[in-house]
């Protein structure tokens, strides 16, 4: 049995030490083109937490959403206090994965990518999430609204700079 939703939207700073590890990480490795943090630091911070294992997972989704999304997903930079709607979909993915719900995750991934890439995410989904949890490092299933259709009908057609990523 699965822990209640909470449908409430939360901050960063509301969250758990579990949440808030995954999004820094999330964010600092989208954005790794930014100067701080580095790959390096990412590495550091997460091995001070046990898991330091999960990065490659966490690359390997971030790859995914680069190579393939049809929308565009919406990542702070890892200072922001505020969380997009985009990431607490992703955390939501990712503490579905934790309590072995591939399915949840799967239907939430297909809000930003082709049913094909949903699927190709899922392997490194399930071995980030089941490091987080080996480590003690539980993330809560939180209830996350659903995107509007014009959302998740929208090409893959972006302009740089575009407020995706600030």
């Amino acid at each position: 049995m699965h822990q209640s939703t909470d449908t409430r939207t939360l901050d960063l700073p509301a969250l758990c030490a579990a949440e808030r590890l995954f999004i820094w990480g999330f964010r600092a490795k989208a954005r790794s083109g930014t100067a701080v943090p580095t790959a390096a630091d990412v590495r550091e911070v997460y091995d001070h937490f046990r898991v330091g294992d999960a990065v490659p997972s966490l690359e390997a989704i971030i790859e995914i959403f680069a190579c393939t999304a049809h929308t565009a997903v919406e990542v702070h930079c890892p200072t922001c206090p505020k969380m997009s709607e985009s990431e607490h979909g992703i955390l939501h993915a990712i503490a579905a994965a934790q309590e072995e719900r591939i399915d949840v995750a799967r239907e939430q991934f297909e809000s930003w990518l082709p049913p094909v890439c949903a699927d190709w995410a899922l392997a490194p989904v399930r071995g980030l999430a089941t490091i987080f949890r080996m480590a003690g490092l539980i993330l809560p299933d939180r209830h996350v609204r659903a995107p509007g259709v014009m959302q998740t009908m929208a090409m893959k057609s972006w302009f740089v700079g575009s407020p995706t990523l600030h």
